[in-house]
């Protein structure tokens, strides 16, 4: 596994020099799940469903961004700590930069949580124009598909902390 915070830099020139040209970003949240689940259950779910494809998947899998936009949890509940989304679209913005430096032409925005999808796709759109050769895609992970999105709603219509979170 191409685990880029694990790697040296040496390490990674070479895998960028025998092929490996696609990065997978997970994105997640630090915010309240309710009184049973920790706060850092967005990050938990993009960073474990990313680790398991760069298991099977000659991809490199950068360090979890463990922030989101989560400003509309208001700052009620203890634990919330948010970015504003003009703040995760710099953060992003600057990250994709100093992937294309690297040589990966290929970065995937893996997002767990759902009111970072606005701010991930602006900063998509950024990149995308400052970088001709960059391939650059974002997947939410409540609708990988339609039995993962299907089951994100089979007990609640907000599915926030419910069951499909849950498990």
């Amino acid at each position: 596994m191409y685990e880029l915070n694990q790697m040296t830099w040496e390490e990674v020139a070479d895998a960028v020099k025998n092929g490996v040209d696609t990065a997978l970003l997970p994105v997640g949240a630090t915010e309240q799940h309710g009184p049973h689940m920790g706060c850092g259950m967005d990050s938990a779910i993009a960073d474990t469903l990313c680790r398991e494809v760069a298991k099977n998947t000659p991809v490199f899998l950068l360090p979890t961004l463990p922030y989101g936009c989560s400003i509309g949890h208001s700052k009620r509940w203890p634990g919330t700590m948010a970015l504003n989304p003009k703040t995760l679209i710099d953060v992003i913005s600057d990250i994709g930069d100093w992937v294309v430096s690297s040589g990966i032409k290929r970065l995937l925005l893996i997002n767990g949580h759902v009111t970072n999808a606005a701010p991930l796709r602006c900063a998509l759109e950024m990149l995308r124009a400052r970088h001709d050769d960059l391939m650059i895609g974002l997947i939410n992970t409540a609708q990988i598909s339609d039995r993962v999105k299907k089951a994100h709603h089979d007990d609640a219509e907000d599915w926030h902390a419910n069951q499909a979170e849950t498990a």
